[in-house]
Order: C-alpha cells, then structure tokens, then sequence
C-alpha cells in the first residue's frame, strides 16, 4: 500500500512528537515516573481483541482478508502479556492492589473517556468500512500509530532493565515494529488497484485513527503521577 506511505508518515512524525513519547523519551525525568501511565493502558490493552474481532470476516476467503486474519491472531492475545507485565512494574503492581471497585472505577472514569473512545471508534470503522481493502488500511494506521510508542518505551524499560523481562513492553513489539503491517503479513492486493475514492476513504480512515491515538496518548499523558506520589509498591 504505497499510496499511504505519505501520509502514515507524516501523521507518525507528528505522533512521536506528542507530549507522552516525547515524556517517555526524556532522560531529564525519572524512569519509574516515566512508567507511571501504565495502569491508564488498561481498557485499551484489553479492548485492542474488540477491535481486531471486529475485522474479520471468516466468509472471505481472499488473500488480503487471509492477512487480516494473520494480524488478528498475531496480536489478539498480547493483553495477556500486558497483564503479565504489570506484575513486573512498580505502577502495575500499585494497580493491581487497588480493589477492585476502585480499579473498574478508574477505568470507566471521565478521565479516561478517550481512551474508552479510541476502542469504540477504530470498533466502527471497521464495521463501517466492511472490505479486505479498508481493514487492511486501518491495520496499517493502527500498527503505525503504536510503533510511535513501542520506540520510547522500548527504550525506557531497555533504560531500566527491563527488555528480557516485559513482554508487551519489551522485545516482541520493538521486533516487529521495524515493518509495516502489509510487508510483515506479506499482505498483497493481488493486483487489486483502488480507485479515486477507495484513496480518498483511506486517508480519510488513516486520519481518523491518528485523531483517535493522539487523544489516547494525551489521556495517558495526563494520567501519568507526580514525583510527590511515587513511592515503590510492596
């Protein structure tokens, strides 16, 4: 999918300038502060399988909708390794001690809204737009809009010493982030050429899952603690 080279790229750039990565990637501020947003992760992490549910199709049999399929059992289970991690940060720890009440409640929080949003909306663009073509287009917006933030953080937990012992955090998402999502799939449009206004839907697809992220990431960013309260989890 070369036609969205341009436009991926342009809205990644602006994505890694946003407040999180830039955050994430300031050496000026302490590690574990750094880390602290993690818990805000939650509903996204766990909502990410909605999403990928939502695109696929087991009626098609097309080669494009068969790498739909591939991505969605690449990744529909890597909550379980978010879970796993935050057993091995600090601020993981601090969440999973809260009851449970408490934790549901920050979840489902105003404060929260964008992030339960990002969920919602990538949910109806891919019930919207029912083609291989377009699912294999928000793959791919969804795919680069994440390498923006496996980059920082792969370098934070690789910071802390941490790579060998995350697994949603450490190796496995900066391996695969070298590749788009189509090259890594070895998704082909089998000589299937959009016309003007498939073009003009993607971009306009690519778009709407960038806006959706940079309020996720500003969500996040905003729920990240202050020095004040870091104090290490029992």
């Amino acid at each position: 999918m070369d036609f969205l080279d341009d436009i991926l790229d342009l809205r990644s750039a602006r994505l890694r300038q946003s407040a999180l990565c830039s955050f994430m990637a300031d050496r000026g501020v302490d590690p574990q502060q750094r880390l602290s947003f993690i818990p805000a992760m939650m509903f996204f992490t766990m909502g990410f399988k909605d999403i990928l549910a939502a695109l696929r199709d087991n009626s098609d049999k097309s080669p494009l909708q068969a790498s739909v399929h591939r991505y969605s059992d690449e990744y529909g289970f890597h909550w379980l390794w978010y879970l796993e991690d935050l057993h091995a940060i600090d601020h993981g720890r601090r969440l999973l001690q809260l009851p449970a009440a408490q934790a549901f409640t920050d979840v489902w929080s105003l404060e929260n809204h964008a992030t339960r949003e990002a969920v919602y909306h990538a949910i109806h663009l891919a019930k919207t737009w029912r083609t291989p073509f377009y699912r294999m287009v928000l793959i791919e917006a969804l795919d680069a809009t994440f390498n923006c933030f496996n980059e920082p953080m792969y370098a934070l937990v690789d910071e802390l010493g941490l790579v060998e012992r995350l697994h949603y955090f450490g190796q496995f998402h900066h391996r695969v982030g070298s590749l788009r999502a189509s090259e890594r799939l070895g998704a082909t449009l089998a000589g299937y050429v959009p016309c003007a206004d498939e073009r003009t839907t993607a971009v306009f697809l690519v778009n709407q899952v960038f806006d959706a992220f940079k309020r996720m990431f500003d969500c996040w960013y905003a729920a990240r603690l202050p020095t004040d309260l870091l104090r290490p989890a029992a």
